[in-house]
């Protein structure tokens, strides 16, 4: 099942997921919030990113397995893509 896409913005996507029960609250979902986060070393130099995903129901952040490259371009894709304009 290929995960569907429900909203996004410039930093982040809503994805279809198979519904579990969230880790952090115990509640239902079947969705999440998908965006990049930098990863520092403890000298505060860069490392590299890393995708979190964040669940609607209590905000509880985890780090994701769906690759970084992967969400870069998805994000890049909708952003100038024509066909994916968001009216607002």
């Amino acid at each position: 099942m290929a995960p569907r896409l429900h909203d996004w913005d410039d930093d982040s996507v809503t994805v279809g997921i198979i519904p579990q029960t969230c880790g952090n609250c115990g509640g239902r979902t079947d969705r999440a919030r998908m965006s990049l986060e930098v990863v520092i070393s403890g000298t505060e130099e860069f490392v590299g990113i890393r995708t979190v995903a964040v669940t609607p129901c209590c905000n509880g952040r985890r780090h994701a397995s769906y690759p970084a490259e992967m969400l870069a371009e998805l994000l890049d894709h909708l952003k100038h893509c024509p066909r994916h304009e968001k009216t607002v």
